[in-house]
């Protein structure tokens, strides 16, 4: 995950998608907006 020059690295030990409720956590605890994550895309 990159952020202006933040560079975040979040490891998947299960090495598929992460859940709904797991990305809601790491992006709050980022400060990352759902709508800033969606523009990321």
């Amino acid at each position: 995950m990159i952020r202006d020059d933040l560079v975040l690295t979040i490891p998947n030990p299960h090495h598929g998608d992460i859940g709904v409720e797991l990305l809601k956590r790491i992006l709050k605890q980022a400060s990352i907006s759902r709508a800033d994550w969606m523009a990321m895309k």
